[in-house]
């Protein structure tokens, strides 16, 4: 039981990694939470399933180039106007996911979607026989974080994201673009999302209303910080463990969601920034 809990923690944590990252890089840099988030991890999964006569190949290139355009054209119409009114923009970004939501619904019906798998075959790891998808999900997301994590220590345009998530005004006055700045997060933010549906979806049920499963990682983000990538990391591995023992102990469903949020909660009225919070304005990547 130890090995498949192991295993399947690590799994789900990798599915938290890309979709918490990519949330709290949007909500660390430009104070919005953006729960349209979701759906832009839908849309990216319906795009690869609509345009398989194409190959599969295509329709991932396709669907990672396309999610991240239509994320940037969302920003712009619809987000950044708001951006400083703080709840106001939330609230659009939730009315956003449920129409896209709708949309979905029109052109697909609200059933089940399935999506082929990038990778086939399985491999025994310590006794557990795993498919090479979920592996290859694990391997991507984890990279793929540690990626975003030195792009933003290391390059001149990630210092500029740093710079404008500790403080944009101060960040304005030295010459950074902001407008610049905030576009580049929002295209990595969406990107990761795809990235999820390339590597998750097929693994994972996919209907139009699933782009609630950004509230499932949402004691994640709290968990870590929000706003900390860093933080989002380490709270996908926590809660990935904690959901499966759970789950491997009590053979529960909805009692997974029930400790989950508990212990976000609990952390809040310890800690009320999370693990790795910092008060506004010093934030730790």
């Amino acid at each position: 039981m130890i090995e498949q809990i192991l295993i399947s923690s690590l799994i789900l944590a990798g599915l938290y990694i890309l979709l918490s990252v990519g949330f709290s890089l949007i909500a660390g840099v430009a104070q919005i939470l953006n729960f349209a988030h979701g759906a832009l991890y839908i849309i990216s999964a319906y795009l690869i399933y609509s345009l398989l006569p194409l190959g599969h190949g295509i329709a991932i290139i396709i669907s990672l180039v396309t999610t991240p355009l239509l994320g940037l054209i969302i920003y712009r119409v619809f987000i950044g106007p708001l951006r400083e009114k703080g709840a106001r923009a939330a609230l659009v970004t939730i009315a956003l996911a449920l129409i896209i939501q709708e949309i979905l619904k029109l052109i697909f019906g609200p059933q089940i979607i399935s999506i082929p798998n990038v990778v086939s075959g399985s491999t025994t790891i310590i006794g557990v026989k795993v498919t090479n998808q979920k592996i290859l999900s694990f391997v991507v997301a984890l990279v793929s974080a540690l990626v975003l994590l030195i792009f933003i220590k290391r390059t001149k345009r990630g210092k500029a994201i740093q710079a404008v998530a500790q403080n944009m005004d101060v960040a304005r006055l030295v010459g950074i673009n902001i407008r610049a700045v905030l576009m580049t997060s929002m295209g990595i933010s969406v990107f990761l999302a795809g990235i999820a549906a390339v590597l998750f979806a097929p693994t994972w049920s996919v209907t139009p209303s699933d782009w609630v499963i950004l509230f499932r990682a949402f004691p994640v983000i709290i968990l870590g910080g929000l706003g900390s990538l860093k933080g989002s990391i380490v709270a996908s591995f926590i809660l990935g463990f904690t959901e499966n023992i759970v789950i491997f102990t009590t053979q529960g469903g909805n009692i997974v969601q029930i400790v989950s949020f508990f212990l976000m909660l609990a952390v809040i009225f310890i800690r009320p920034r999370g693990l790795f919070g910092k008060r506004t304005g010093a934030r730790e990547w």
